[in-house]
């Protein structure tokens, strides 16, 4: 048995206090099963990393980016930057790289691209100061940092396009239009998920995290608020920009579980960050529908369940795994390449129909 030997470059009670307050709001969703490892403790990192070279990689959102670069520029720590610091010092400590490409993406989606480049030199900054820097925010001994200058974010990088589209983010797009046009009209909620279902199976696409995040919106035993934001406003301006926030979400979901998928191959273990609590939800709810054959019908059944109940949970659980066997009926449109619309069609149909609503 080979003996780990790991010097931190903080304290080792300070790194462990750090993983507590982690822990405390949760900001990690692992692709290991937790009963394998503890995701907050230092060592699983360090211990894969130095008997079979694993590699650690963190995909971040929007909300622990704008933290991390705002304290660089000098703001007031508030607790959520408290958070922010402690997981960007934990990472340092572990070895652990952050992937903040869809992130910047999102960014570049609202501000341009120019804005995304110096977040992206920000961001690079920040992540190579020095740990202690970011524990004496974490643990509040200190309130705030001044590491960034205007000329330091100007530079851009050329190889990129940060506001090329995303394939998988209009996929995700369309979808989340239907969701929200759907939870505009009345009727029963299980009415209303079901006819996504049909539209899913007969006109579109089942993806995944488009489909948990359906099953959390609609279902009784889960809280909509924050899943889909502003979809009520006067301004349907302001709904289709909260339709275009969970697209976000869903997009660094799915980019996750690719991450998730190729764990084996690639020698890697795959994390989500985030402060978001729904995030992880759904995060964590698709790893019900990921697992292998032997297991997926338990473990989807029973997050189905949790959400709607044992009666209906059954009959919405039935409904998806009776569309799953269906999936390749050439009678379906995705299954048609000559009958499948185009995405820019289906966007401007879903955002008209957004738009067009009136309470």
């Amino acid at each position: 048995m080979k003996i780990v030997n790991y010097t931190f470059p903080i304290l080792a009670t300070e790194l462990l206090s750090l993983g507590e307050m982690m822990r405390s709001r949760d900001v990690l969703t692992p692709g290991f099963d937790k009963q394998e490892g503890d995701a907050y403790h230092p060592m699983i990192y360090v211990r894969e990393k130095e008997l079979h070279l694993t590699q650690t990689q963190l995909l971040v959102d929007r909300n622990l980016m704008t933290r991390w670069v705002s304290l660089g520029k000098s703001c007031i720590a508030s607790h959520e930057h408290r958070l922010a610091a402690a997981t960007l010092a934990f990472c340092q400590c572990c070895d652990i790289l952050i992937e903040p490409n869809i992130a910047l993406y999102e960014l570049a989606a609202n501000q341009g691209n120019q804005a995304a480049h110096e977040e992206e030199t920000a961001f690079r900054i920040v992540d190579n100061t020095a740990p202690q820097l970011w524990v004496d925010i974490a643990l509040g001994r200190v309130t705030q940092l001044n590491l960034l200058s205007q000329s330091e974010t100007g530079r851009k990088n050329a190889e990129i396009d940060y506001c090329t589209p995303l394939k998988v983010w209009r996929r995700f797009y369309v979808l989340a239009l239907k969701v929200a046009a759907l939870s505009l009209q009345s009727g029963p909620a299980h009415i209303l998920l079901e006819r996504l279902f049909e539209w899913m199976h007969a006109e579109y696409l089942f993806l995944a995290p488009g489909t948990i995040m359906a099953l959390c919106y609609f279902a009784p035993n889960s809280p909509k608020k924050g899943l889909l934001k502003q979809i009520r406003s006067a301004d349907r301006d302001n709904a289709l920009s909260g339709i275009k926030n969970a697209t976000w979400d869903l997009t660094l979901v799915s980019e996750w579980i690719k991450m998730v998928h190729r764990q084996r191959e690639s020698n890697t273990l795959a994390l989500l960050g985030s402060l978001d609590t729904k995030l992880h939800t759904v995060a964590r709810n698709i790893l019900a529908f990921s697992d292998s054959d032997e297991v997926i019908a338990a473990k989807s059944r029973q997050m189905v369940d949790s959400l709607w109940g044992s009666d209906m949970g059954e009959r919405l659980h039935s409904q998806l795994r009776e569309y799953e066997r269906d999936a390749d009926n050439p009678a379906r449109r995705a299954n048609q390449l000559n009958a499948q619309p185009s995405l820019e069609r289906l966007i401007d149909e879903g955002e008209q129909e957004i738009r067009s609503w009136r309470s």
